[in-house]
This record gives structure tokens, sequence and C-alpha cells, in this order.
């Protein structure tokens, strides 16, 4: 009798300790699934998006928010003017939001748009272009353009209401971001320079060596002669040859600018040298 007396209680203490578990288990879960508990809980979150719907920014859905962008836009390395860009497939619309813009004279336009995957379109001559574009509340990267022949860069993420900085504008220049260079252009490319146009004046510097050598970096190393400065225009010859078969990369830094201080957003020129017969 005493041996079933000591069987039964760690059984039943087991049966207390399982019923326990699961009366505490079902609490958490009705009160974290419970709405008025959760709100408790987590009402940072809530605020945010809450905070985020009375400024207008929430988009299509609750994870994107509507920013302002704004690029230039560039045919065979020149500022491409005067065209509309329309944002295309879902995206935030609003009838005080702008969803098409005309690019200026220096191509940039300027969209409000939801972060995620974006894509803007628009028309030369007949021909569509397609750019997707890939929009976080921070920053924008271009993931495809279907036309090789056209290039976006100096790409600014902003919120709806803010003033767009304003910069020293690259108009024009070559090589430009894409070019590939060969037989047919090599010869001209290295004999002219390479060359530079500017929106406004470039400030002459009070130290060209350093200021060409600060603000024009190349990867591979290429050596220039020396930097040409005038006025719009910045020619700097070559004194090296390139290298066929090699991708080559030109950072412009903010050091170029205007008299009155404006000065150009970081912009990268991707090009390639292919196969030489010289």
């Amino acid at each position: 009798m005493k041996s079933t007396y000591l069987q039964v209680i760690p059984a039943m203490r087991f049966k207390m300790s399982i019923g326990l578990l699961f009366l505490l288990f079902s609490f958490f879960q009705n009160c974290y699934f419970n709405p008025v508990v959760n709100g408790i809980l987590n009402p940072v979150e809530k605020e945010a998006d809450s905070s985020l719907a009375a400024l207008g920014l929430v988009g299509l859905d609750s994870q994107s928010i509507t920013v302002s962008i704004s690029g230039q836009i560039k045919r065979l390395g020149i500022a491409f003017a005067g065209t509309e860009v329309k944002v295309i497939g879902p995206s935030f619309s609003s009838k005080d939001m702008a969803n098409s813009s005309t690019t200026n004279e220096a191509g940039r336009f300027y969209l409000n748009v939801s972060t995620g995957l974006v894509t803007l379109q628009f028309s030369d001559s007949g021909t569509i272009v397609n750019i997707q574009i890939s929009i976080t509340p921070f920053s924008a990267s271009v993931i495809s353009i279907d036309n090789i022949n056209y290039s976006i860069q100096n790409l600014d993420v902003y919120f709806p209401g803010e003033e767009p900085t304003v910069y020293l504008e690259l108009i024009s220049s070559m090589p430009y971001d894409g070019l590939l260079i060969d037989d047919s252009n090599y010869s001209t490319i290295t004999s002219t320079g390479f060359k530079f146009k500017f929106s406004e004046d470039v400030e002459y510097p009070s130290n060209p060596p350093l200021w060409l050598a600060e603000n024009f970096i190349t990867n591979p190393s290429i050596t220039f002669e020396t930097a040409i400065i005038s006025k719009t225009d910045v020619t700097l010859p070559l004194a090296s040859s390139l290298t066929q078969f090699t991708p080559y990369t030109i950072n412009l830094n903010s050091g170029i600018k205007t008299a009155t201080g404006k000065t150009i957003k970081q912009t990268t020129i991707l090009f390639f040298v292919g196969p030489l017969s010289l």
C-alpha cells in the first residue's frame, strides 16, 4: 500500500507541472495575440506607422514609405534634357505628389515614389527606355537599364517637402559611363585627353596638381600631364597609355566646385578598354 502511494505522488506532480506549463503558455499566447495587450507590449512600431501615415509617407503597403528621388539621365555621356520621366507600375500617387518629371538642362529629374523596386520610363524619339531602381529611405541604386546608350547617375533620396541639394552638374564627359574604347576611338580620346563639361564655371584651384590628384581618381592608375580649366570645361591630357582588356573607373570628387562653393556630387564613371591593334 505504501509503495502504491509513493508511485501516485510523482505522477500527480508530473500532471500538475504539465498543466501549469500549458496554462502559462495559453496565457502568453492570449496576451501576445490579443490586439489590446499586444498594443501595450509593442507601442513604438504602431506609433511610427501612425506618424508616417499622418505625414502622408506610407506607400501602398505598410512596409514602404514615400520618398522623393532625383537623378541625372544621360545619353552616350551627355545630359538628356527636356524628356518626360514617368513612374511605371505600382507606386505611391496623389494629386500633390509628382509621378512624372521633365528633365532639366542637366538631365536631372525629380519624382516621388515608394521605397522598394521602382521602374522609371521615358521615350527618346519613339525609343522606350526602362530603368529599374532599388530605393530605401536613404539611398537608391540602379538595378538595370534596358538600353546601353543611356545611363543614370547621381541619385539622391530625400523626404517629400525637403529642398533637394543643388549641385554643380557634370553635363558631359569623354570617356563616359559605359563607354567601350577600342580601335575606332582610342587615338581620338587619348590624343585630345579626357574631357569634362560642367553646368557652371569651375573655380580655378590654388594648387592644380594637388587638385587633380584629389578629385580625378582613376583605377587602375592613369597619369595625366596637367588639368586645363577653361570656365565650364576641364581637359586632362594623358601622360600614359591605356591597357587593353581592362575596366577603368574615374571618381570625380567634391573638390570640383564653383567660386560660390557649389560642388559636384561624387560621380563614378566606368569604362572598358577592349582589344587594340595599335
